[in-house]
C-alpha cells in the first residue's frame, strides 16, 4: 500500500484537482494522509466528497512543511510513502508505475520521477529523460519532492525531514529539505534511482522577477547554502554553485535587465547567508 502524505495550507481548488486525479488511479491500494495546516475547517466538505473513493486520514499540524511531513510519516501505514504537493496532480498510472518499479528493483529504497506541466514540459526542477542512479553530484537533476517515492522500512535508517529546512520553518532556511533527505539516504547506504517514465504533474513556477519572487529567491538561497554546509560539500562544488548566480547576475546587468539582476543577486546573497549561518541557527 502507498501512503500519500499531502501537506496543505491556504489551498482548495488545487487540492481538489489532486484528489480528482487520485480518484482516477488504476492502482487502488493507497491512503491519503492529509496534513492540514489551516486554522479553520475549510477542507471538511472536500474530505467528505472524496472519502468514499479512497481512504483519507485527516490530521492537523503546526506550520512548517518539514514538520508537517514528519507528522504525516508518523501517521502513515503504507509500505511505500510519497509526498505530493497540494497543487500537483497524478497521471492515472502514477502509483501503478511506482509499484512496478519497486517490484522490479528490490534493491532500491527510493525511486524518483519527473515533474511535468499539463503540456508535458518540465516544471519545478529540470530532469533528463535517461534513467540514472542518484549520487551526491546529480541529486538536483533527479526530481523534486513531488516525485519521491520511498520504502517506509528504509525510513528507520534515513529518518524524517530536517525541520530546520523547508518552507515555513522557524529558521531562515526555506528550502533544501528534500535534497537533504535524499543525500542522507545515500549517506546511510540506501540506493535510489531516477526513472523518467514515472511522472507527476505540477504547473510551471512563475518566471517573473517581482518583489515576491526576489524575496523568495533570498529565502530559498539560504536553504541551499545551509544544505551545502550541512552536507559538507567540498569547496570546489560550493564555488561552482556560487559562480552560477554570479554569472547570471552579470549577464542580466549586461542585458540591462534590472529585475533579473536583482533576482540573481538575491539568490547569490541567500546562498552566502545560509552557508555562513547554518551552524548558529540549527535547532536540534
Amino acid at each position: 500500500m502507498f501512503s500519500l502524505i499531502v501537506c496543505t495550507i491556504d489551498r482548495f481548488d488545487q487540492l481538489e484537482r489532486l484528489f480528482r486525479s487520485l480518484a482516477e488511479q488504476r492502482y487502488k491500494d493507497f491512503e491519503v494522509v492529509l496534513v492540514d495546516q489551516n486554522a479553520d475547517d475549510r477542507l471538511s466538505g472536500l474530505i467528505g466528497r472524496f472519502s468514499s473513493l479512497f481512504a483519507i486520514r485527516h490530521i492537523r499540524s503546526p506550520n512548517g512543511l518539514s514538520r508537517a511531513r514528519n507528522n504525516g510519516l508518523a501517521a502513515a501505514t503504507g509500505d511505500y510513502v510519497c509526498f505530493p504537493d497540494d497543487d500537483c496532480w497524478y497521471e492515472a498510472d502514477t502509483l501503478a508505475a511506482a509499484g512496478t518499479l519497486f517490484a522490479a528493483h528490490p534493491e532500491l529504497a527510493i525511486v524518483t520521477g519527473r515533474t511535468l506541466d499539463a503540456e508535458g514540459l518540465a516544471s519545478v526542477s529540470p530532469t533528463g529523460e535517461t534513467r540514472r542512479a542518484l549520487t551526491r553530484w546529480n541529486y538536483l537533476k533527479c526530481g523534486n519532492s513531488n516525485g519521491i517515492f520511498v520504502r517506509r522500512a528504509a525510513l528507520a535508517d534515513i529518518g524524517g525531514f530536517d525541520e530546520n529546512l523547508g518552507v515555513g520553518s522557524e529558521s531562515p532556511f526555506q528550502s533544501g529539505e528534500e535534497a537533504d533527505f535524499l543525500l542522507r539516504a545515500l549517506a546511510v547506504g540506501k540506493r535510489a534511482m531516477f526513472f523518467p517514465e514515472l511522472i507527476v504533474h505540477h504547473d510551471q513556477v512563475t518566471s517573473e522577477y517581482g518583489p515576491r519572487q526576489v524575496e523568495r529567491a533570498r529565502k530559498y538561497g539560504r536553504g541551499f547554502g545551509a544544505l551545502m554546509r550541512k552536507q559538507a560539500f567540498p569547496l570546489p562544488y560550493v564555488c561552482y554553485r556560487l559562480f552560477r548566480p554570479v554569472a547570471g547576475w552579470l549577464a542580466a546587468l549586461a542585458r540591462f535587465n534590472p529585475d533579473a539582476a536583482r533576482y540573481k543577486r538575491a539568490w547569490l546573497l541567500g546562498i552566502l547567508e545560509g552557508y555562513a549561518t547554518w551552524p548558529r541557527w540549527r535547532r536540534s
